[in-house]
Formats: structure tokens, C-alpha cells, sequence
């Protein structure tokens, strides 16, 4: 079987079980309770074939990992609906490795295809509105709907209307991001046109994604930010010109820049939070390290719980960051709080508590 087909198999599988199986905090997907059905008892059971005879596939790589889910996704999506794939993703994304990292990109997806079916009605494409992988399926209608705008700056307004709320805000700041041609001083300026300061800022978390993190194995950055998604000193330097409020964005997301170099160095891009020239830079830089390590390890929060131990006096902000992201992680089902069940013991877990209450 090819390596892509392993992903169709398993999305398939996923599919057929999904009704049957049920994810919990701090775990994979519970068991099904579907089993082979034992052989015959006149009926020898063909011994095993030597194990090496049965090789291992070679581990997909997270752009592979994204395009063959992300494929699949989008034939169910056409087939039975917006609904229909965003429960398997979500199934997809407790329960299979590697799949949580690209999750976000892959609802954006079929946020754009969704409202491609809808005529580019976006009321309609958000009638299967599903907040899973941290809502990546709004922000993908509204993206697009904007990119698609003669006028964004109007559209900006009325696109998440009535509701108007952050989850859709966050998607209104990737659109302006597209609709600007990817100048994050003209998408921010749309922003602070938003109703509220709360919203104005989760539109600047949406400028500031996009710009950064712009999943590269998704292929969602423009040519024009591949420089930033690559230069870890460069986005830097974005955010020591950044002016308050959007600056505590711009550090937030920043360390996804260093990750995208460095995958997995979170020892190294919390060195390079410190390097941020403000005490503020550092600890918003240190509060988003902490959300990638959940973001990247949803099933292995050891890796955030080491990261953080050696934080020192960055350690609260980025237990926070983890806390804050389990939360988005379990589409706001469990409080940041929970987290702290989950880590090991040290020093982590003992600040946990304090700082996600």
C-alpha cells in the first residue's frame, strides 16, 4: 500500500467507527469494542510471518501526513457534507499521530470549499459550523469570503454578523492578511476598525497567524511572508515594531517561525524567546512556545511539561500557554485547569494550577 493510502485506510476506518468511538482528556480515542472474530476452533491459525517479512512504512512527513488527510477530507466533504468530515478530523486528530499538527490547516480547507458549495453565501457555509482543531473551519469561510471581497474593509463589518464573535474575528484577521496582499500593517489597521477591543485583538491573532505560522507544510504562506515564516530573527524584529495592543499577538505566534526551522526544538525557541528585547516580549513569546508544545503533542504533554520546568522565570506563562491551548484543544469542553491532571509530576504540574485558575 502506499504511503497516502495508509491515510485513506485510516480516515476510512475512522469513518466506519467514529459512531462507536469517543475521545477523552488526556488520551487517545477509547476503545470501540469492535474485535476480529476468533478463528474456528478446527481451524489452525496460520502462524505469524517473521517480522522480516512485515517492514514498517516509513513515517509520513507532516506535509504528506497533510495532503493525504486533507485529500480524503475534502472528497467526504463534497460527498456528504461539511459536518460529515469535520467529525472525522476531529476524530482524526485525538486519536491519530501527527494529524493534531495539521489539523488547523486542514479545517481552513474545507472552510474555503465550504463556502465555495455555498455559492459564496457565508451564512450558508457555516450552517455545519464546527469549532474543532481551534476553529480552523470558520476562519477558512471567512478567509476566503474576504480574499474574495471587492471590498474587505466593508465586508469586514457584516461577515460575522450577527454573532460577531472572537472565533469568527480570528478568521476576518487571515482574510485581511489575504485581502491586503499579505501586509500586516494594512490587515491591522482593518482590525482596529473592529466593534470591540476584545475582537479588534483576536483579529490581530488571526494578522499575526497567518504571517508566521502560515503552515508551511499546508502551503498557506504567500511567497511574500516565506522570508518571515523562515527567518526566526525577522519575525522578530516584526514584533519589536509592533505597537501595542497587536504586539502581545505578534510574540504569541512567533515561535511558531523558530519551529518552522527548528521542528520540535522547544529547548531552543524558548532561548530565543529570551532574546526578545522587553520582559513583555519574553513572556508573551513564552506563553505561545507553551501552546505549540499542546498543539504539536496533544498526546505527549511531557514535552511541554519538560520545555516549561526549565523556563525558570518564564515557567507560569508557559504552563499558561499550555493550559490555554488543552482548552482549544478539547473545543472549550474542558477548562485550561484541566490540564494539570494530566502533566507529570514537577514543576509544571505544581504551577499549573496557580496559573490556569
Amino acid at each position: 500500500m502506499q504511503r497516502a493510502g495508509v491515510v485513506v485506510a485510516m480516515v476510512a476506518a475512522t469513518l466506519l467507527v467514529g459512531s462507536c468511538s469517543a475521545s477523552v482528556p488526556g488520551g487517545a480515542a477509547s476503545p470501540s469494542g469492535i474485535s476480529a472474530s476468533p478463528a474456528h476452533p478446527m481451524t489452525p491459525s496460520a502462524p505469524p510471518a517473521p517480522a522480516a517479512q512485515l517492514p514498517s512504512p516509513a513515517p509520513l512527513t507532516a506535509a504528506e501526513l497533510y495532503s493525504a488527510t486533507r485529500d480524503e477530507l475534502l472528497a467526504i466533504q463534497a460527498r456528504e457534507g461539511s459536518g460529515r468530515a469535520l467529525g472525522a478530523l476531529g476524530r482524526l486528530a485525538h486519536s491519530e499521530q501527527g494529524v493534531s499538527g495539521v489539523c488547523h490547516a486542514i479545517s481552513h480547507d474545507l472552510g474555503h470549499a465550504a463556502l465555495e458549495q455555498a455559492g459564496g453565501q457565508v451564512g450558508d457555509a457555516l450552517t455545519d459550523r464546527d469549532d474543532v482543531c481551534g476553529g480552523g473551519f470558520t476562519h477558512g469561510v471567512i478567509e476566503q469570503a474576504l480574499a474574495e471581497s471587492a471590498d474587505p474593509e466593508a465586508a469586514m463589518l457584516t461577515v460575522c454578523a450577527p454573532r460577531q464573535d472572537g472565533s469568527c474575528w480570528h478568521g476576518v484577521g487571515h482574510g485581511l492578511m489575504f485581502a491586503s496582499g499579505m501586509a500586516q500593517g494594512r490587515a491591522l489597521a482593518g482590525c482596529d476598525n473592529a466593534p470591540s477591543t476584545l475582537l479588534s485583538n483576536r483579529c490581530g491573532e488571526g494578522v499575526f497567524m497567518q504571517l508566521f505560522s502560515a503552515d508551511l507544510a499546508a502551503h498557506h504562506a504567500d511567497s511574500t511572508t516565506l522570508p518571515i515564516a523562515r527567518d526566526p530573527q525577522a519575525a522578530r524584529k516584526v514584533c519589536q515594531t509592533t505597537s501595542s495592543p497587536h504586539d502581545a499577538q505578534c510574540w504569541f505566534y512567533s515561535p511558531v517561525v523558530w519551529l518552522t526551522v527548528h521542528p520540535d526544538d522547544f529547548d531552543g525557541a524558548l532561548a530565543w524567546c529570551r532574546g526578545a528585547a522587553t520582559e513583555f516580549g519574553q513572556t508573551q513569546c513564552a506563553r505561545g512556545l507553551g501552546s505549540r508544545t499542546v498543539k504539536f503533542h496533544p498526546d505527549d504533554l511531557s514535552i511541554g511539561a519538560r520545555t516549561c520546568g526549565r523556563a525558570g522565570d518564564l515557567l507560569d506563562p508557559c504552563v499558561s500557554g499550555m493550559g490555554s491551548y488543552w482548552s482549544v484543544h478539547w473545543e472549550g469542553a474542558v477548562p485550561a485547569s484541566d490540564l494539570c491532571t494530566h502533566l507529570p509530576p514537577g514543576r509544571a504540574r505544581k504551577r499549573c494550577p496557580v496559573v490556569t485558575a
